[in-house]
């Protein structure tokens, strides 16, 4: 029998995405159709409910401004009506007689100035339909600035000169500018009314309030003008007292009357106040003093008295006031919060059911349509070492699928931790852990990069003084210095280029397509940066950077060659006083195997004692008597023979072993000293130069306190040596100990003064014996030509210039008290000229080159001293 042939099957994975894509489909589309028409519904439903809650927000919002506005105008009307208080006092007093009266009058006018400055610019923003008059506010302006005129005219005149007329028509004038903005008052009672009539009523009792303090205010100024000129009232006078106290009554009459004021109200014992102070102090007073007018015009209390003692009664009538309108906008604002939060609420539950209806849609398909779409697409990506699609976030029922799903997220999970750690190694080969900038392995892998694209620069940064602040600060100190460091680079370098740390206090920085100019504009902008000072634990730190610089390819392929020679030119920054940068030359890498091979051999020059002392006499000029000798340091090299200091004294310097050499220059130097004076030459002294790594040692004062006393030399014996630029580097860290030096009877000299940057303060500030003229100036005193007639101009005018700085020295030592020494004296003719000039002592090949102790112990026996 045949067998039926079987129907073509699609491949499982076709047909799995195939069906699953048609129920996503339809479905779907379904299911977010049905949505729609919910939320559309809902939304209808919401827009029926809130649309009386946004009128009744539009509405209570509206109000708030009208009473905000009608607060605005009646505060402006109280500082008119208050200015006429320090008015009626300056027009009762005499001229100048109370200075505070009148700092009281120009802080009221400032007052009434700056409301209405504020109307009227609250008038040229209000909205539409609703703009205060100008008309009104001009002409109380006007009115104002007359009453105040007047004022002024009357408070000038002696007070014997001022009469009853004069007071009464300024207060009036005053008066008139308060009626003329009560019009301001009417109009915007009548606006609030038109807009919401319900508003009228409130604003009325507001107005009445602000009426009270106005007549208040008003019945003082009626009687303030006779009582100021010791005169009775007239009929007039006493009628408008009488009709404003009426006034006066009928308002309070009113108010009482008001539930605002009434029993259990907030205001209620407030207004009590006003009763009792203003109604019965301050009339009560008022009345006595018209009785007093009237009877006789003989009053028990001057103008000023009157005043100072009544307008404190109104106090309580502009609290009242001011507390009144407070408590309608503190209202008007409650309301609208009010409808501001339903209406918020009625958002949030709008939001919420939609939110809710988006999730269950969400729910449902996600939960039936797509696991298995998303089992089989997560698997492929495990498979295949992609990153998966997101598990499912809806409960699955179905057992199954939810195993299948937890064996995906098991395997999942562990794949991404294996990414997570590789992720994590590679960070850590590449990132400087404590900055978050690259290392030398993650620099190594960007010059990699940027090898094929083009020139390059590579800058090597070197922070001056890190270790001073690691040593004194301690490590934590460093680790926030070397982090904010590394920021500034950042900030210096933006998107240019690259910056990595490369251990301690060392960076570099890779400058992509950059050529010389620009390498070196860009390391100014770093030295700049990091010259600024560095907050740290509380305190100002100030460093700077020394900056080598290197080029690809001119100097070398971008590689670690080229950062080895930027390294090069970093350290001949660091020769060259630090603080600064500098470009390598092929010529440099000769110089610095030359400095690195003589620092290499100082160890064992020091151990094996090949370091010696010369000694150059230095003698007084009158009668060329030895009187002292500067020991300077050679080198018997066992290779290159006798050494001069220049051949290695810079890389000496540099080197870890500056200190102890220079530990033991100072002890030869002492013990050859003394065995010299034990041997007859009683006043000799010995100069020493110190090296600067001598003064980071905290123990400079006692390693020469002991020099000293082991040799038995006599401390005025001894004269230290300082270059202007140890001085220059070390500054404030070497007054202490130059002062302890100098305390101990040591001679303290600065040598080659004139020849940097060493100012005259430094004269001052520091201890210092004696000054010593530079060579350089004392051989430049004498012209080089033999032939004198026929010297250039230009060389006439340095000598001249020598010889002004040689005297300008000289009269500088004899100013401040200190000797002078001038050094290089090679002629008869140099030492003539400085003996003329006052120069006492000298020292130069004339006198004797540096030599031995040997030979020049033959120069200090007795005979021979006079013979230099």
């Amino acid at each position: 029998m045949q067998q039926p042939s079987p129907a073509p099957v699609a491949p499982l994975g076709q047909a799995g995405r195939a069906t699953a894509g048609w129920r996503d489909v339809r479905l779907g589309r379904r299911l977010w159709g049905t949505a729609l028409l919910l939320a559309a519904g809902l939304l209808t439903l919401t827009a029926i409910v809130i649309a009386p809650s946004i009128t009744a927000y539009r509405d209570s919002q509206s109000n708030l401004g009208r009473i905000s506005r009608l607060r605005q105008v009646l505060e402006a009307a109280n500082r008119l009506s208050a200015e006429r208080g320090p008015a009626n006092v300056m027009m009762s007093i005499a001229p100048g007689s109370d200075p505070a009266a009148q700092a009281r009058l120009a802080a009221f006018r400032a007052g009434s100035d700056s409301a209405l400055a504020a109307l009227s610019g609250a008038a040229a923003a209000d909205e539409p339909g609703h703009t205060l008059p100008y008309r009104f506010l001009s002409a109380t302006a006007a009115r104002l600035d007359e009453a105040r005129r007047d004022v002024d005219r009357v408070a000038a005149l002696p007070a014997a000169e001022r009469r009853l007329e004069d007071i009464t028509g300024a207060i009036g004038r005053m008066v008139a500018a308060v009626d003329t903005f009560q019009d301001v008052v009417a109009w915007e009672i009548r606006e609030i009314g038109r807009a919401d009539p319900a508003l009228a009523g409130s604003a009325l009792i507001g107005h009445a309030v602000s009426d009270l303090r106005e007549y208040g205010g008003r019945i003082g100024s009626a009687i303030i003008p006779a009582v100021a000129v010791h005169r009775p009232l007239d009929t007039r006078q006493f009628t408008d007292a009488t009709q404003i106290r009426g006034r006066i009554l009928e308002l309070l009459r009113v108010l009482r009357g008001q539930v605002a004021f009434g029993p259990g109200q907030p205001l209620e014992g407030l207004f009590r106040e006003v009763e009792a102070t203003f109604a019965g102090q301050g009339l009560g007073l008022i009345e006595t003093t018209i009785a007093e007018g009237r009877a006789s015009g003989r009053y028990s209390l001057t103008a000023d008295e009157l005043t100072r003692r009544y307008v404190p009664t109104l106090k309580p009538v502009e609290a009242l006031r001011e507390r009144y309108l407070a408590g309608m906008v503190a209202g008007f604002a409650a309301e609208r919060d009010a409808v501001r939060t339903r209406l918020l609420l009625v958002a949030c539950g709008t939001v919420a059911v939609l939110l809710l209806l988006v999730a269950l849609l969400h729910s449902l398909r996600t939960s039936v349509l797509r696991p298995l779409l998303i089992a089989r697409e997560t698997a492929m990506a495990l498979a295949e070492g992609g990153a998966p699609a997101p598990r499912p976030a809806a409960a699955l029922r179905i057992v199954e699928i939810r195993r299948l799903f937890d064996a995906l997220a098991v395997l999942e999970e562990r794949m991404r931790e294996r990414a997570r750690l590789m992720e994590t190694l590679r960070r850590q080969a590449e990132t400087d852990g404590l900055t978050g900038l690259s290392n030398r392995r993650g620099l190594a892998l960007a010059m990699a990069r940027a090898a094929p694209v083009g020139p390059a620069a590579a800058l090597m940064i070197d922070l001056d003084g890190f270790k001073k602040v690691n040593d004194t600060l301690g490590h934590e100190a460093g680790d926030d210095l070397i982090r904010q460091a590394g920021a500034r680079l950042c900030a210096c370098i933006g998107q240019a280029g690259l910056v990595a740390r490369m251990g301690g206090d060392e960076f570099a920085v890779l400058l992509p397509g950059c050529d010389e100019a620009a390498a070196v504009t860009v390391a100014g902008t770093i030295l700049h940066g990091l010259s600024e000072p560095f907050p740290i634990d509380g305190q100002t730190l100030h460093l700077g950077a020394s900056i080598g610089i290197a080029l690809s390819p001119l100097h070398g392929p971008l590689a670690d060659a080229l950062l080895a020679s930027a390294d090069m030119a970093l350290y001949e920054a660091k020769r060259a006083g630090r603080h600064c940068h500098r470009v390598f030359t092929p010529a440099l890498r000769e110089a610095i195997l030359s400095w690195t091979a003589r620092q290499q051999e100082f160890p064992r020059a020091l151990a094996e004692g090949e370091f010696t002392l010369f000694y150059q006499p230095q003698v007084r000029l009158r009668d060329r008597r030895i009187v002292g000798a500067e020991a300077l340091i050679r080198w018997r090299h066992p290779r290159l023979g006798l050494l001069a200091p220049g051949a290695f004294l810079a890389p000496l310097e540099a080197s870890r072993l500056a200190r102890p050499v220079g530990r033991w220059v100072l002890r030869e130097a002492c013990a050859q000293a003394a065995a010299w004076r034990r041997a007859g030459a009683a006043d000799l002294r010995v100069s020493v130069n110190l090296f600067g790594a001598q003064f980071h040692s905290v123990s400079l004062v006692d390693e020469v306190r002991a020099a000293l006393a082991d040799s038995g030399l006599p401390a005025s014996a001894l004269e230290l040596e300082i270059t202007e630029t140890i001085i220059l580097q070390h500054d404030e860290a070497l007054i202490a100990p130059l002062r302890a030096l100098r305390d101990l009877g040591i001679g303290l000299a600065f040598d080659d003064y004139g020849t940097g940057y060493a100012s005259l303060s430094l004269l001052k500030r520091f201890p210092l014996t004696r000054l010593k003229i530079d060579r350089s100036f004392v051989q430049g005193m004498e012209s080089p030509v033999q032939d004198r007639t026929r010297q250039d101009r230009a060389s006439q005018d340095r000598t001249s210039q020598d010889r002004a700085i040689v005297r300008s020295v000289l009269t500088l030592g004899r100013s401040f008290g200190l000797s002078v020494i001038a050094e290089g004296v090679e002629t008869e003719a140099a030492a003539g000229r400085l003996l003329a000039k006052g120069c006492e002592e000298a020292q130069g090949y004339l006198f004797g080159r540096p030599m031995p102790a040997e030979a020049f112990a033959a120069l200090c026996r007795p005979e021979e001293r006079r013979t230099a």
